[in-house]
């Protein structure tokens, strides 16, 4: 990704206001329009469109429309991205390590699930929690399903997945994969991984909710990540959740179970063959 002609990435970032319209991205488990930026930081719209272009080409943010709601064009929305090529790079090393568990694991969509649990269980999770919730592990209080899901969504945006909750909190709709080339090569390890991820970090929260399954690529930028709560029961009619894996051609039926490597979307699903 390419800098604007004029800008280094130390200019970039040296302006105040734009780190506060970053930080706000980055802050915030969903992409946010023009309108909603400008309210949270106290800028003129024209001057956050502004910084938002900056972002957007030097490769701080993203660029998107929003699904549709309604009659009208869908409203143009920004979401942070991972640091840009040529500060941290990590895709050799995720290929390495993707190659050895396929030629070293009998099951590596398994093996990579566990390794996304490990990941979480190592991982701090108290700065994204709200202040004063402590750590379930460390003897407080474990994390109830709207504090659990708050942190989950806000560990997966900073990641760059740009999360989107589902109103029943049944699904995650993850628009952006740091990952996509990777995982359009090896689904089982990488979606895995991400799947273990959460898994593990709802489970370090002592949250009274787990993540099912994956399904990945269900439309070409859409992931949704499924969710389970212990004993409960489908209400006649369904889920706002099972809705939007519906519309957007998965199964629930179709998603991996805890530990098991999740199913690549065939065309049927609306993935990749």
């Amino acid at each position: 990704m390419t800098m604007p002609q004029s800008l280094s990435h130390h200019q970039v970032l040296a302006s105040t206001s734009r780190m506060a319209v970053l930080e706000l991205l980055r802050s915030r488990g969903q992409a946010l329009g023009v309108a909603e930026v400008a309210r949270h930081v106290g800028l003129h719209q024209n001057t956050v469109r502004s910084h938002l272009d900056v972002l957007v080409e030097s490769g701080y943010a993203l660029r998107r429309r929003a699904a549709p709601h309604g009659p009208g064009r869908p409203r143009v929305v920004y979401e942070a991205t991972t640091a840009p090529a040529g500060e941290r790079n990590y895709q050799l090393l995720a290929e390495v390590l993707a190659q050895h568990l396929l030629a070293t694991s009998e099951r590596p969509g398994e093996a990579a699930a566990k390794a996304g649990r490990s990941w979480a269980g190592l991982t701090d999770l108290t700065d994204r929690r709200q202040p004063g919730a402590g750590h379930p592990t460390s003897g407080a209080t474990p994390a109830g399903e709207a504090e659990a899901m708050t942190t989950v969504v806000r560990l997966l945006g900073d990641i760059g997945f740009a999360p989107e909750l589902s109103p029943d909190r049944m699904a995650i709709s993850l628009h952006r994969c740091p990952f996509r080339e990777l995982a359009e090569r090896h689904p089982d390890v990488v979606c895995g991984a991400h799947l273990g991820m959460i898994q593990g970090a709802l489970a370090e929260l002592g949250a009274p909710v787990s993540a099912t399954g994956l399904l990945p690529f269900v439309q070409p930028d859409l992931c949704i990540i499924t969710l389970g709560r212990p004993g409960a029961v489908s209400r006649p009619g369904g889920s706002a959740g099972a809705d939007q894996r519906a519309e957007a051609g998965g199964s629930p039926e179709g998603a991996a179970r805890p530990g098991d490597p999740p199913r690549p979307a065939g065309p049927d699903d609306g993935g990749p063959a």
